[in-house]
């Protein structure tokens, strides 16, 4: 399947300063998993590209390869191809899965994981756990009036509750989930939270039941309110999207 990259040559040759095969790699994913360089679509020799993008060959490669490696393209002795979606699923990390989902599958996503996590770190959490975790939450307190700054530990409050399952599956799912359900929630969360100040109070009474919880060890409360703050997140997230 042919498909001209012309068109596309000023939108990957734009700001090329530093870390150049870096931003290529993130500009051709974004062209592959947005379609517009659709499966099959074939792809410039390393020498013909390099200059058209007035770079060096060894640097394209350098993208070329990343990209190989994680099943955005496939190169043979016919020529370097965009492969297909299935292939880029089979061979992508879970972060690119997590990233390119609907906004309402991650946000359901969210709940069987985070629920989860909340209901094992109650019966799993140590007390250096559960100190970390209650500082935190102390943290969010005292910044109440810097949304910015709240949101931050609002974020860490999470991760380390799921840090205290002590279940490595877990852990790495929400390492690998973390940035994407940053990039969708935070700007959501913000813009809610400046237009209604309450919501900041609200998400307080629930962190701070999750955490009555944890020290209870009653893994039932700790899901039970875990599903309950994110579902309030979720309505909030939709309502500002």
């Amino acid at each position: 399947m042919e498909n001209s990259i012309n068109k596309y040559i000023d939108f990957l040759k734009n700001d090329l300063d530093k870390d150049i095969a870096k931003v290529l790699f993130e500009r051709f994913k974004e062209l592959i998993v947005s379609g517009k360089l659709p499966p099959n679509s074939i792809l410039p020799n390393e020498n013909v590209l390099s200059n058209m993008l007035g770079i060096g060959r060894s640097t394209l490669r350098e993208a070329y390869t990343a990209l190989a490696v994680l099943g955005f393209i496939k190169r043979s002795k016919a020529g370097t191809y965009v492969n297909s979606i299935d292939n880029i699923v089979n061979i992508a990390p879970f972060s690119l899965t997590v990233e390119n989902s609907e906004i309402n599958d991650l946000l359901e996503f969210r709940v069987m994981l985070e629920c989860e996590a909340a209901s094992y770190a109650a019966k799993r959490a140590t007390e250096d756990d559960i100190l970390k975790i209650e500082t935190c939450y102390k943290n969010m307190i005292d910044n109440k009036n810097n949304i910015d700054v709240f949101v931050d530990y609002d974020t860490e409050f999470h991760v380390l509750l799921c840090g205290a399952s002590h279940n490595s599956l877990i852990i790495n799912t929400m390492k690998a989930s973390r940035h994407c359900f940053e990039k969708v929630v935070r700007g959501a969360l913000i813009k809610s939270m400046t237009k209604n100040p309450r919501a900041i109070d609200v998400t307080i009474d629930f962190h701070g039941k999750i955490l009555s919880a944890l020290k209870e060890k009653n893994y039932r409360d700790a899901a039970s309110a875990m599903k309950e703050h994110i579902s309030y997140v979720n309505i909030t997230v939709k309502y500002e999207m």
